[in-house]
């Protein structure tokens, strides 16, 4: 037994070993560690090769010097083979348009080796030649988070490509405050106001709580509109928060619900539906809200039209378009083309009698062929009864259905002794 444990002593003393069966060929070369070439390399001449397995404790020993036990020409192998193995592989040489092929076939890739800022740049140059936007984002992102915000902005500043695509990817993710960081950095504040508030009114859901929305927008006013007084799109944030404060002010007072994005005009036709012929005093009158919204008359009367011919009142159209004049009589006040109040009446299926009613206020030259195109079946017979043109009203009778209503006041028209004809 005590001459197995001098043989194991003999193979483990520090001075004596040179091969271990606990490491593998590759760890070594020529007996020596690579972590023992390392040392050599930092001009270390004595190395001591620690042992890795536990042995009993023993008195420290006297180390022999390297040279001593390999000579010269053997201890510059082991140098130089140290150094080929440290050398960095080819295969990882930085190129761009290789790395892109990849992307853009679904290979897989790896960005590691864009280290220095110039390879990142190369790389994200040569993505937006290829002007794929996938491409350009994923890069773009890559560069994002290997470079600080000031090289970063930079970059983004003189690549319009790669900007526009990082803004679309925070515009989905509703980074408004980045986008802003982002664009007033570059001077553009306009842009990230406008911006801003698109992402904003588009993202929130439309039955989301009208006080939400509001807070937003009157956020993204005080913090970049309100300094915009030159910006064209200030005003429509001002009268923004005016409805939004009207919508509010308004719950629960109309028949149908509010959305918390519902534009002017839907509040308009909610407010002519409710609230038609209240003054303007009250401020759920539609008159009220075009004042207020500063809505143009020609908007006002198209919407109001098909509002109220949805609720067949005949009269208040009526009342609407025509005023009495100086004698008496009615007078024409429309901001709509004569042409496009008949068709909105037609389009709301008015009686007759309404239609006919306003096709009087159309040119005289003009009035025969609005009343065919609007299928005026009785106007256009009076009109050729008028102008005395028998052979029109003839040609006219035989394009109406037989024994219709129309048919036969054609034909009592055509049997009129009154009528002098001209052909």
């Amino acid at each position: 037994m005590a001459s197995s444990n001098e043989e194991d002593d003999f193979w483990y003393s520090t001075e004596k070993r040179s091969f271990s069966f606990e490491t593998t060929e590759s760890d070594n070369l020529f007996g020596v560690s690579k972590s023992g070439t390392a040392q050599l390399r930092a001009g270390i001449s004595n190395i001591q090769v620690t042992d890795n397995v536990t042995t009993y404790y023993e008195p420290q020993q006297s180390v022999k010097p390297l040279l001593s036990i390999i000579s010269d020409k053997a201890l510059a192998k082991i140098l130089e083979a140290d150094k080929i193995q440290c050398k960095p592989d080819e295969s990882y040489t930085i190129q761009p348009e290789t790395t892109l092929r990849k992307i853009l076939i679904g290979e897989s890739y790896s960005l590691e080796s864009y280290k220095s800022y110039a390879s990142k740049i190369a790389l994200l140059d040569t993505a937006i030649k290829t002007g794929n936007g996938d491409a350009i984002l994923g890069i773009t992102l890559f560069i994002k988070n290997t470079l600080k915000k000031s090289l970063v902005q930079k970059l983004l500043t003189e690549r319009s490509e790669a900007l526009n695509a990082y803004i679309q990817y925070l515009s989905t993710r509703m980074c408004t405050n980045e986008i802003c960081d982002l664009l007033t950095a570059q001077g553009k504040t306009s842009d990230a106001a406008i911006k801003c508030l698109n992402i904003i009114i588009k993202n929130t859901s439309k039955e989301a709580n009208i006080d939400t929305l509001l807070s937003k927008i009157l956020k993204n006013y005080s913090m970049l509109f309100s300094n915009l007084l030159d910006c064209r799109e200030t005003n429509f944030v001002r009268s923004y928060v005016k409805l939004l404060e009207w919508q509010k002010n308004s719950q629960n007072k109309f028949s149908e619900p509010l959305k918390s994005n519902a534009s002017t005009l839907e509040c308009l036709r909610i407010t002519c539906k409710d609230f038609w012929g209240a003054p303007e005093t009250n401020s759920l009158s539609p008159s009220s809200l075009v004042a207020t919204q500063e809505i143009s008359s020609r908007q006002y009367q198209k919407v109001a039209i098909i509002t109220l011919a949805s609720l067949q009142a005949w009269d208040d159209i009526d009342g609407l378009l025509r005023k009495k004049g100086w004698l008496g009589g009615k007078k024409l006040q429309s901001s709509l083309p004569i042409e496009e109040v008949l068709k909105l009446l037609q389009e709301q299926q008015a009686p007759s009698g309404i239609i006919e009613k306003f096709l009087n206020y159309v040119e005289s030259n003009k009035r025969l062929q609005v009343a065919k195109s609007l299928n005026c079946y009785k106007e256009v017979i009076n009109i050729l009864g008028t102008q005395g043109d028998r052979t029109a009203l003839v040609e006219y009778k035989a394009s109406l259905k037989p024994n219709s209503e129309e048919y036969f006041f054609a034909e009592s028209i055509l049997c009129s002794t009154s009528i002098k004809w001209r052909n």
